[in-house]
């Protein structure tokens, strides 16, 4: 007589305690899943970070290169110009060579500064993704479904009928043995 669990709560009880069970092998599996995918790219990730694109010196290169190409038909046009006119201004050439030069380093300025931008991107990039498998590495979800569960069972009440509950039953059964 008295108070414990019905076998009702115990079997709801066992239940939430294998689903718990269950949880916690599905966490196991899916940690262990992310933590050998982040070993992958977590290299990846700190290295982009640190260091940017790791092409940047050979695209810095290539666009000089590429600059002093792309100025050449127009320092030939100046030269070939320069040589066919007698009785230029004194300094006229060298002024025109400047000017020629100058625009050839803003263009150049001006793709560095875009690959510096592009590197800069790359780094960010990499912080970012280094952020990403920290976020997905956060069990708070996995963890809650297990306390919600637990708290559960922990707040399951008990059938206990109490002293009202007992006095009520002695009366019932008192009544039901008195013949009308």
């Amino acid at each position: 007589m008295g108070g414990g669990p019905s076998s009702a709560q115990n079997n709801a009880a066992q239940s939430q305690a294998q689903l718990n069970g269950e949880l916690g092998k599905a966490f196991q599996q899916n940690e262990t899943f992310k933590e050998a995918q982040q070993a992958k790219v977590n290299p990846f990730y700190t290295q982009m970070m640190n260091q940017g694109n790791p092409y940047f010196s050979s695209q810095t290169d290539a666009a000089s290169g590429d600059t002093a190409r792309a100025f050449a038909p127009a320092r030939q046009q100046l030269e070939r110009n320069l040589g066919q006119q007698s009785g230029l201004p004194s300094g006229f050439a060298m002024g025109a060579r400047s000017d020629l030069a100058a625009n050839q380093a803003r263009a150049f300025d001006q793709q560095l500064q875009g690959a510096q931008a592009g590197n800069f991107a790359a780094k960010q990039a990499g912080a970012s993704g280094l952020l990403g498998q920290a976020q997905i590495a956060n069990p708070n979800a996995y963890a809650q479904t297990a306390t919600q569960g637990n708290m559960g069972i922990m707040n399951a009440p008990l059938a206990s009928p109490g002293l009202g509950g007992l006095l009520g039953g002695m009366a019932g059964g008192l009544a039901s043995a008195i013949p009308f």
